[in-house]
């Protein structure tokens, strides 16, 4: 009878160091890393960058990871008639603008680009929304491009257009003198003024744009 005693006391006193074995050698172990790889897992799919689908012009759709999708909507009358070109697909770094010049004899251009970040949200085109006259005006000293705009001095400004802006144009062919041009711009437009985007819309080179303070229009009560 001693002796039956003194192995049951034994065991329950082994009891909590075999369970205490068990969970470093035994299944315990095996779960705890399934249970942090899930973990893991979740984790990277929440800081992971989503991949995007956009759709382009040529309708064929484009992927791009960690960008956006665009719309761009270009319309201008520089040259003696009207022209519109539109554009859409995927870009890294896509910025939104919307970007408008007006200068003498009705010549204006309006560049607007879009931006969006979910499953093809640029399927649509926007419609290019229309000019209205804001009561500021530029003055046009010196820049009168024909006869027809000679006596007009000031240029009358349009929409978001609060900067009185002048660049020099330098035309693509050397026989063609360069140009001073004057006009009404955009913040955007003054901004993108300065890059490369712009310039094919001229035909020439956009260099040195400056921008200054609009005058409000003597005319401002008609709008």
């Amino acid at each position: 009878m001693t002796t039956f005693l003194s192995t049951c006391l034994l065991l329950v006193i082994l009891c909590p160091a075999l369970d205490a074995l068990e969970v470093s050698t035994g299944f315990a172990s095996q779960e705890v890393p399934e249970v942090e790889g899930i973990q893991a897992v979740v984790m990277a799919a929440d800081t992971a960058t989503v991949k995007l689908q956009c759709v382009t012009t040529m309708m064929k759709p484009c992927i791009i990871e960690g960008g956006s999708c665009f719309t761009q909507l270009t319309e201008n009358y520089l040259n003696g008639s009207r022209k519109a070109d539109k554009n859409k697909g995927c870009a890294e770094d896509c910025i939104p603008a919307n970007a408008t010049f007006s200068s003498v004899e009705r010549k204006y251009i309006q560049y607007i680009h879009y931006c969006c970040q979910t499953f093809l949200c640029n399927l649509g085109f926007p419609e290019m929304p229309p000019r209205n006259l804001n009561g500021l005006e530029c003055p046009n000293l010196g820049v009168a491009e024909s006869e027809a705009s000679e006596g007009l001095n000031a240029i009358r400004c349009y929409d978001q257009e609060t900067q009185c802006i002048e660049f020099v144009l330098v035309h693509d062919n050397s026989e063609v003198p360069d140009k001073v041009v004057k006009g009404c711009a955009s913040p955007a437009f003054c901004e993108l003024a300065k890059t490369s985007i712009l310039n094919k819309y001229f035909s020439g080179k956009i260099i040195g744009a400056r921008c200054g303070e609009t005058l409000v229009s003597p005319n401002q009560l008609s709008f």
